[in-house]
């Protein structure tokens, strides 16, 4: 009897060490929260912040990783830059808001053009065009000057599932770290799993580069311009670019769009010692910090196209 509780005691104490070590040491125990939905699949739930992995990150009432603002321009003189993507843009946990390349943009071209600045983080991870079609299509363009169109190689295919669970996406907060733990790290390697046996039909082709075609549409009627950018992950970099990477660059270019290309800004900084990954795919903090800065002359041309 006395074993018995010794060894309970010791598995509870040991629970609680745990728990602790989760929670205040590698930061879990607080996700951010998401919405299934019948028509964009995902969104992240607005209006809320997080503290995880040491990192602030926050959503808008727009379910943007962005500061608030007015749906529609009070000031005559605002730029207004929407950039869209999956996981490369949101930055997911493991990047700070202010380490953001749209957070970085926005004081950036602020800063050099010398009038309020709005750059809108519309982004979820491995979201596609038809997640990034079906979000403008409920919410608008926000009076957007630019529209900016950060595809990875995988996106030409990367169609809604419509999965109802996902590890990646919890809806509810967890009541303990180690839950976190359990759902981060374990879990979320079955779907990856399950995620990889999927074979690619012609018909998600389609529908990936149809929704680019008509978010390109969407923005151009609007009176706002396109940036497309073209992301490459480091095995990219080390052999060739995935098919995805020519499919989306042929739709681009039929639609009259010269791809802005990432991947020569990552090789420099691989060869100068300065790895912009964070695990091979996603940038880190450096990788976000080449983002911005690449992608910053090519803002402010178009929009001093606009202008004229």
């Amino acid at each position: 009897m006395l074993t018995g509780l010794i060894v309970a005691t010791s598995f509870f104490a040991l629970l609680a060490l745990a728990e602790v070590y989760a929670r205040f040491v590698i930061g879990l125990g607080d996700p951010p929260l998401w919405i299934e939905d019948r028509e964009i699949e995902y969104l992240p739930q607005p209006s809320k912040s997080y503290r995880r992995f040491g990192n602030r990150i926050s959503y808008n009432a727009y379910s943007m990783r962005s500061r608030d603002f007015p749906r529609s321009k009070s000031d005559p003189a605002e730029v207004r830059v929407l950039v869209v993507g999956d996981s490369i843009i949101h930055g997911d946990a493991e990047t700070d808001q202010d380490a953001l390349a749209t957070s970085l943009l926005e004081k950036r071209l602020s800063d050099a053009l010398g009038r309020p600045v709005v750059v809108a983080n519309i982004a979820a991870k491995s979201w596609g065009p038809p997640n990034i079609l079906a979000y403008l299509r409920r919410f608008g363009l926000f009076d957007a000057d630019l529209v900016v169109i950060v595809l990875n190689s995988e996106d030409y295919a990367d169609a809604p599932t419509f999965d109802p669970f996902d590890a990646r996406r919890p809806q509810h907060k967890p009541w303990l770290a180690l839950q976190d733990l359990y759902e981060r790290y374990i879990a979320k390697r079955i779907v990856r799993s399950i995620q990889a046996s999927r074979v690619i039909s012609p018909v998600e082709l389609k529908e990936c580069l149809d929704a680019l075609r008509e978010v390109i549409r969407m923005a151009r009627a609007s009176g706002a311009s396109v940036v497309l950018v073209q992301y490459l992950k480091r095995s990219e970099l080390e052999n060739e670019p995935e098919i995805g990477y020519h499919e989306i660059a042929r739709v681009a270019k039929e639609l009259g769009i010269e791809p802005v290309q990432l991947g020569e800004a990552f090789a420099r900084a691989l060869e100068a010692g300065s790895d912009p990954y964070r695990d091979g795919n996603h940038p880190n903090e450096r990788g976000q910090q080449i983002i911005a800065e690449w992608l910053f002359d090519p803002i402010r041309r178009a929009f001093s196209a606009t202008e004229r």
